[in-house]
């Protein structure tokens, strides 16, 4: 997958480039409904510890506080900005705090699944992230493994 990539300001790391394609059976606007709860993915990603939202809807300027966890126990807190949406297919997000860049999240139906691209060019100031760099891709995947095995368990309970 192509991205944009995020241009580190001084003091920061390299990007760190992370892609991940989720698939699951349920059609587009279920998927969407559910991804765009924000709120509510702590209760079915377990990489997610924490996940509020300023209430505004889903809308470019909305905005949401998430604290991620990895697997190492290391955690990040991210404020998340919509920068660009075209529901149910498409959202672009700005990323700030421990994390800083953009994500873009792409859904498309290919055949019986629906398709969740995830791709995200982010920088940290931190330097016990900078040392994780080598495993960092190891570490996101399994966040975003546990992510899709929520989000399957979710569309199954709301079906």
């Amino acid at each position: 997958m192509s991205h944009e990539h995020t241009r580190p300001r001084p003091g920061e790391s390299a990007p760190f480039h992370f892609e991940s394609v989720w698939r699951v059976a349920d059609p587009l606007p279920a998927v969407w409904s559910v991804l765009t709860e924000v709120e509510a993915w702590p209760q079915w990603w377990p990489g997610i510890a924490a996940a509020t939202t300023d209430d505004s809807g889903v809308h470019p300027g909305s905005r949401a506080e998430i604290t991620v966890r990895s697997p190492l126990g290391v955690a990040f807190d991210i404020t998340l900005s919509i920068e660009g949406l075209s529901p149910p297919r498409q959202v672009r997000l700005l990323a700030d705090g421990d994390l800083r860049g953009v994500g873009v999240w792409t859904l498309a139906r290919t055949g019986p699944l629906t398709a969740i691209s995830a791709t995200w060019c982010v920088t940290t100031r931190r330097r016990s992230v900078r040392v994780l760099r080598p495993i960092s891709a190891g570490m996101h995947g399994i966040v975003m493994r546990a992510g899709e095995n929520g989000l399957r368990r979710r569309l199954s309970e709301l079906a």
